[in-house]
This record gives C-alpha cells, sequence and structure tokens, in this order.
C-alpha cells in the first residue's frame, strides 16, 4: 500500500461539520465519554498498556498516559504520525509504530490493556474491519478494554460520499471499492446501524459493556445506555443547557447545505465500551 495518506485532508463532509462545531462543545462531550471509561477501568491503579489505533496527531495520548503506564501509537499515516512524534516522542512510555492494514504482526498477544479505537471504522472496508476486530482480540490481554467511537445512523446502514453538491449516498459495493482507492481524494463515510454494529462486535469476540450517543444532533447531550450499573456521572450543565454560543452553533449548522443536511438528519456518534470475552 506505500505510503498511505489519509484522504480526508481533502475531504468535505466531514471538515465541514467539525469546522461549523464548536470546539469547547466537542471537548465537553468527548470528554464525557472519557470520564466514564475511566470510571468504568478504574482510578487507582493504571492499566500497563494501551494502544492508540489511529491516533493521527496524537490527541488523545496524553488521556491514555493518564490511565496506563505505556501508550503504543499507531497510525498508516506517516505524515500525521511524524506529528505526533514531534508532540509526544520525547516521553520514554509513548511508542510510535507505521502500519497500514489492519495487522499487528508486532504485537505480541495478550500485551495490551487498553485499545482506544476512535473514528476509524467508518473509513476502512468491512473485512478490514474484521480482520482489525480479530487483531484487537488477539492482542488484548483476558478480559482486556476496547473505546470504540464511530459514527452511525438510526435504523439503516448508509454509505456517503462527499461532493460538490454535498452528501451523496452510495451503494456498499462503491463505498468498499473507494475506501480501497489509495488515488480517490474525498473520503467515504460508513453509517453503522448500531444494532448490527453491536452483533457484529459480539460475534467477534467482544462485550458491551456499555454505549454513549454524543455529538448528537440538534440535543447535543449524551446519553448513557446498556449494561452494568448506571453511570454516576451526568452530562455536565454546558451540555445539558446550551449557553449563547452552543446555540449559535447549533444554528450554523442548521444552515449546512440541504443535502448534507439530510444525510446527518439523525446521524450520532456513538462510543462503545467493549471488554474481551
Amino acid at each position: 500500500m506505500g505510503n498511505y495518506i489519509y484522504p480526508d485532508r481533502d475531504e468535505r463532509l466531514t471538515s465541514s461539520l467539525i469546522k461549523s462545531y464548536n470546539e469547547t462543545r466537542w471537548n465537553l462531550e468527548e470528554a464525557y465519554v472519557l470520564e466514564r471509561v475511566v470510571e468504568t477501568v478504574g482510578r487507582e491503579k493504571k492499566l500497563d498498556v494501551s494502544m492508540d489505533v489511529g491516533t493521527g496527531f496524537g490527541r488523545l495520548i496524553p488521556f491514555l498516559l493518564s490511565i496506563s503506564r505505556k501508550v503504543i501509537a499507531i497510525d498508516a499515516d506517516v505524515w500525521r504520525l511524524r506529528k505526533a512524534m514531534e508532540s509526544f516522542g520525547s516521553s520514554p512510555n509513548v511508542f510510535f509504530l507505521w502500519t497500514t492494514g489492519s495487522r499487528l504482526d508486532p504485537i505480541p498477544p495478550e500485551s495490551v490493556d487498553f485499545i482506544n479505537y476512535s473514528h476509524v471504522a467508518q473509513h476502512v472496508a468491512h473485512h478490514e474491519l474484521l480482520e482489525t476486530l480479530g487483531e484487537f482480540h488477539r492482542v488484548l490481554k483476558e478480559e482486556g478494554w476496547v473505546l470504540f467511537l464511530t459514527t452511525h445512523s438510526e435504523g439503516r446502514e448508509m454509505f456517503l460520499v462527499s461532493t460538490d453538491e454535498g452528501a451523496k449516498e452510495i451503494k456498499r459495493d462503491e463505498y468498499e471499492e473507494l475506501t480501497l482507492n489509495p488515488v480517490f481524494r474525498q473520503l467515504p463515510v460508513r453509517k453503522f446501524d448500531v444494532q448490527h454494529l453491536e452483533s457484529l462486535l459480539r460475534e467477534c469476540g467482544f462485550k458491551l459493556v456499555w454505549k454513549v450517543y454524543y455529538h448528537i444532533k440538534p440535543d447535543f447531550a449524551p446519553i448513557a445506555d446498556i449494561g452494568g450499573e448506571p453511570s454516576s456521572l451526568k452530562p455536565t450543565e454546558a451540555i445539558k443547557n446550551p449557553s449563547k454560543e452552543v446555540k449559535v452553533i447549533i444554528e450554523n449548522l442548521e444552515r449546512i447545505n440541504s443535502d448534507e443536511k439530510k444525510a446527518r438528519k439523525r446521524a450520532l456518534d456513538v462510543a462503545l465500551l467493549l471488554k474481551k470475552g
């Protein structure tokens, strides 16, 4: 595959939402998800090894260092991996690995406690996702954890690609072809049907501990759901009661062109905390 470069550097569909979304708001909702991770895996004792698959610029490396002694940061984009190394390469507890596929051969079996897999799954071919989940199962210690974050649409799986006119829905085989085309510059997006996604994850040997919907339009409020004891955490007041600034952001999102708005009408992000079965 060579030196892979993420097509989303030129991708309009994702970047238009990110640019329209208030950074503070985004961070608050993401912090809610990460705090739930800490609450679940425990605060008293650090994990040994965490892995950040699709680390990008290494934005979540500090969080992973807060819950584990060592972090293995993995990415297929050399440029982004180098940026992460510029920021965290001096840390003796962060190790970087470049890999272009789903294989994690350099990582020994049952050697990792926690894997962060944030918003990568929606951009890879189905067979590669299955291979990746198999690799996660192989490298995780018994009852190791995976934080699986992705985008989905309720009730029906969708495949979208950005165009000059807005978001266009495409067929699954078209999506699979685009994800494997290194020349194509606009990253296609897979929006999972969450029930099917949960079934897939269970089939691959994972228990679903909890899920949180976040980055919700128009409500913008995390909703905790499924499994175990109810979380003692509550969404921040800033999330529950949008400020004037956040209301302006919502209004801006409403002005996204009609095709894209229609495609995003019931689009949610979902965080699934998994445990190796």
